[in-house]
Protein backbone atom coordinates (compact mmCIF):
# COMPACT_ATOMS: atom_id res chain seq x y z
CA UNK A 1 0.00 0.00 0.00
CA UNK A 2 1.38 3.46 -1.00
CA UNK A 3 1.76 6.21 1.53
CA UNK A 4 -1.17 8.29 -0.04
CA UNK A 5 -3.61 4.93 -0.06
CA UNK A 6 -2.56 4.41 3.92
CA UNK A 7 -3.69 8.24 4.47
CA UNK A 8 -6.65 7.76 2.17
CA UNK A 9 -7.50 4.61 4.25
CA UNK A 10 -6.72 6.81 7.59
CA UNK A 11 -8.90 9.08 6.59
CA UNK A 12 -11.73 6.88 6.21
CA UNK A 13 -11.69 5.44 8.96
CA UNK A 14 -11.52 8.38 10.56
CA UNK A 15 -14.34 9.88 9.12
CA UNK A 16 -16.34 6.59 9.64
CA UNK A 17 -15.74 6.53 13.42
CA UNK A 18 -17.14 10.40 13.41
CA UNK A 19 -20.26 9.76 11.98
CA UNK A 20 -20.58 7.05 14.25
CA UNK A 21 -20.14 8.84 17.13
CA UNK A 22 -22.41 11.75 15.96
CA UNK A 23 -24.77 9.00 14.78
CA UNK A 24 -24.93 7.41 18.80
CA UNK A 25 -25.31 11.50 20.10
CA UNK A 26 -27.78 12.11 17.71
CA UNK A 27 -30.21 9.07 19.05
CA UNK A 28 -29.40 10.66 22.52
CA UNK A 29 -31.03 14.24 21.22
CA UNK A 30 -27.46 16.10 22.28
CA UNK A 31 -25.78 18.50 20.90
CA UNK A 32 -21.95 18.00 20.40
CA UNK A 33 -21.13 20.63 23.37
CA UNK A 34 -23.30 18.33 25.82
CA UNK A 35 -21.55 15.11 24.46
CA UNK A 36 -17.95 16.95 24.85
CA UNK A 37 -19.35 17.81 28.98
CA UNK A 38 -20.32 14.27 29.32
CA UNK A 39 -16.60 12.75 28.49
CA UNK A 40 -14.71 15.48 29.56
CA UNK A 41 -13.55 16.64 26.09
CA UNK A 42 -13.44 19.94 24.64
CA UNK A 43 -16.47 20.49 22.29
CA UNK A 44 -14.31 21.91 19.34
CA UNK A 45 -12.28 18.85 19.63
CA UNK A 46 -15.43 16.34 19.61
CA UNK A 47 -16.75 18.47 16.50
CA UNK A 48 -13.42 17.40 15.07
CA UNK A 49 -13.28 14.22 15.38
CA UNK A 50 -17.29 13.80 14.75
CA UNK A 51 -16.36 15.21 11.36
CA UNK A 52 -13.73 12.94 10.93
CA UNK A 53 -10.54 15.88 10.53
CA UNK A 54 -8.89 14.79 13.82
CA UNK A 55 -8.15 11.21 15.20
CA UNK A 56 -9.58 9.89 18.42
CA UNK A 57 -6.69 8.13 19.77
CA UNK A 58 -6.88 8.54 23.44
CA UNK A 59 -7.82 5.22 24.87
CA UNK A 60 -9.64 7.50 27.73
CA UNK A 61 -11.92 9.11 25.45
CA UNK A 62 -12.52 5.39 24.00
CA UNK A 63 -13.73 4.17 27.41
CA UNK A 64 -15.57 7.41 28.17
CA UNK A 65 -17.60 7.27 25.01
CA UNK A 66 -18.16 3.44 25.42
CA UNK A 67 -19.40 4.09 29.26
CA UNK A 68 -21.76 7.29 28.12
CA UNK A 69 -23.45 4.83 25.15
CA UNK A 70 -23.30 1.55 26.89
CA UNK A 71 -21.44 0.01 24.08
CA UNK A 72 -18.25 -2.25 24.20
CA UNK A 73 -15.02 -0.54 23.63
CA UNK A 74 -14.07 -2.82 21.15
CA UNK A 75 -16.81 -1.91 18.67
CA UNK A 76 -15.25 2.14 18.80
CA UNK A 77 -11.55 0.48 18.45
CA UNK A 78 -12.69 -1.40 15.66
CA UNK A 79 -14.63 1.01 13.69
CA UNK A 80 -11.61 3.48 14.41
CA UNK A 81 -9.72 0.88 12.36
CA UNK A 82 -7.12 -0.10 16.01
CA UNK A 83 -8.95 -3.46 15.84
CA UNK A 84 -9.42 -5.61 13.23
CA UNK A 85 -13.14 -7.21 13.23
CA UNK A 86 -13.22 -10.48 14.47
CA UNK A 87 -14.71 -13.36 11.83
CA UNK A 88 -17.89 -13.46 13.41
CA UNK A 89 -18.88 -9.86 13.52
CA UNK A 90 -17.60 -10.01 9.62
CA UNK A 91 -20.18 -12.73 9.29
CA UNK A 92 -22.87 -10.51 11.29
CA UNK A 93 -22.06 -7.42 9.19
CA UNK A 94 -22.55 -9.30 5.84
CA UNK A 95 -25.75 -11.31 7.19
CA UNK A 96 -26.86 -7.68 7.54
CA UNK A 97 -26.46 -6.31 4.52
CA UNK A 98 -27.69 -9.80 3.00
CA UNK A 99 -31.42 -8.84 4.69
CA UNK A 100 -31.43 -5.55 4.74
CA UNK A 101 -30.91 -5.90 0.51
CA UNK A 102 -33.13 -8.51 0.56
CA UNK A 103 -36.25 -7.11 -1.93
CA UNK A 104 -38.98 -10.14 -0.70
CA UNK A 105 -39.23 -8.29 2.70
CA UNK A 106 -41.10 -5.36 2.47
CA UNK A 107 -39.35 -3.01 5.19
CA UNK A 108 -36.14 -5.15 4.72
CA UNK A 109 -34.59 -1.84 3.12
CA UNK A 110 -35.71 0.47 5.89
CA UNK A 111 -33.47 -0.06 8.74
CA UNK A 112 -31.70 2.84 9.97
CA UNK A 113 -29.41 3.92 12.91
CA UNK A 114 -27.11 2.07 14.11
CA UNK A 115 -27.25 -1.29 15.87
CA UNK A 116 -25.44 -2.77 17.94
CA UNK A 117 -23.95 -6.59 17.54
CA UNK A 118 -26.90 -8.25 19.81
CA UNK A 119 -29.85 -6.30 17.87
CA UNK A 120 -28.17 -7.46 14.33
CA UNK A 121 -27.92 -10.88 16.19
CA UNK A 122 -31.67 -10.79 17.41
CA UNK A 123 -32.40 -9.60 13.72
CA UNK A 124 -30.29 -11.87 11.63
CA UNK A 125 -32.06 -15.40 14.06
CA UNK A 126 -35.48 -13.58 13.02
CA UNK A 127 -34.65 -13.79 9.28
CA UNK A 128 -33.40 -17.14 9.71
CA UNK A 129 -36.38 -18.34 11.09
CA UNK A 130 -38.49 -16.65 9.09
CA UNK A 131 -36.49 -18.16 5.64
CA UNK A 132 -35.33 -21.36 7.02
CA UNK A 133 -32.01 -19.81 5.85
CA UNK A 134 -28.97 -20.10 7.89
CA UNK A 135 -26.75 -17.09 7.72
CA UNK A 136 -24.23 -17.93 10.57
Amino acid sequence: MTEEQEKELKQKKMKALGEYIASLRKEKGLSVRQLAEKIRVSDPYLYQVESGKKALTDPVYFNRLAEFFEINVAELLQRAGYLPATDEEKRIEDAIKKIVTDKSLEFGTRLSGKLETKEKKAIIQLYERAKGKKLL
